[in-house]
Formats: C-alpha cells, structure tokens, sequence
C-alpha cells in the first residue's frame, strides 16, 4: 500500500507540473517568451578589436555597417550588443574618441583648429568647435589656453625641483 501512495502522489506531482506549464504557455505563447531574451554585449576580443579599429580610423568616415564587419556581426546586432558593453552607442563613443583625439592634439601641438578638426574626422573646426565644447565645457581655444599654463607651470616646477635637486648633490633618478 505504501507504494501506491508514493507512485500516487508522484503522479499528482506530475499533473499539477503538466498543468502549470500549460498554463504558462498560455500566458506566455512563444512569440513572446522570445522578446524577453536579454542582449549580450560584445566579448572580449570584440571590444578590443572595435576600439582598436576606431582608434585607427579616427580620421575617417567610420560607419556601424564597418564596425560590425570587423567582429562579424549585423549592424543591428553590433549596435545593441556595443552599447551593451560601452554603456553608450557607437556613434556617441566615435565621437567621444574624436574629442579625445582633438584634446591631445591641442594641447600638445600648434596646429590651427582647422587641420585638427580633419584630422579627427570632423568636417570642420566650426564643428569641432561646437562638438568640444558640448563633450569638454570649454572650447577648444580656451582647451588649447589651459594646456600651455599647465605645461609652463610644470616646465617651471621642473627646473625648481632640479635646481633643488643640485644643491642637494642628489640626480633625478635618486630622487
């Protein structure tokens, strides 16, 4: 008798998860079980591989459509899967990067805005203009500006700390 009450109650068991699942099926028909699958971000070495090659290109035209050829993937599926890893889409972190590439420009050489702006793929320094100042909440003159003080108040803090340095009898390296 006992085991009739087990294979009972394990037959019971087996109905009411028959059941559930069938119910769930009609609250969830397959159409929408699928909508709720979650994006994946890009893997290791998409990432890798993405940045590197916008790094490379900043200079140019630089299209979803290429990006996702360079890790074999859709443009649609790049996309999600790019913002899901950088937080951000493709578009926006170009441009980021392009404004990046414009700082370190600036602040470390003297060429006019207009080559700068090309060379960081913008189409021109009125737009580089407008783009930096948005990213940076200065513009790029005042960027530029800012750098230089920097520069030749460091270079000055150098040579005090040398001179220091030679009083002492000490090299840089000791230091």
């Amino acid at each position: 008798m006992p085991e009739m009450v087990r294979l009972l109650q394990v037959s019971t068991q087996n109905d009411i998860a028959r059941r559930d699942c069938a119910v769930d099926s009609q609250r969830f028909p397959e159409n929408e079980r699928n909508k709720v699958r979650r994006v994946a971000g890009l893997s290791e070495w998409q990432k890798i591989k993405v940045a590197r090659y916008i790094d490379e290109h900043i200079d140019g035209c630089i299209r979803v459509e290429e990006l996702g050829l360079q890790v074999r993937l859709s443009a649609s599926r790049f996309s999600k899967g790019f913002k899901e890893s950088f937080g951000r889409s493709p578009y926006d972190y170009v441009l980021l990067r392009r404004v990046e590439a414009a700082k370190f420009l600036i602040a470390t050489t003297q060429e006019p805005l207009s080559q700068i702006a090309q060379a960081c793929g913008l189409s021109d320094q009125a737009h580089l203009s407008k783009i930096f100042k948005r990213v940076v909440g200065m513009t790029p003159l005042r960027w530029r500006r800012t750098a230089s003080a920097s520069r030749s108040t460091d270079a000055t803090a150098d040579r005090q700390r040398w001179a220091r340095l030679s009083n002492t009898g000490m090299t840089a390296e000791a230091a």
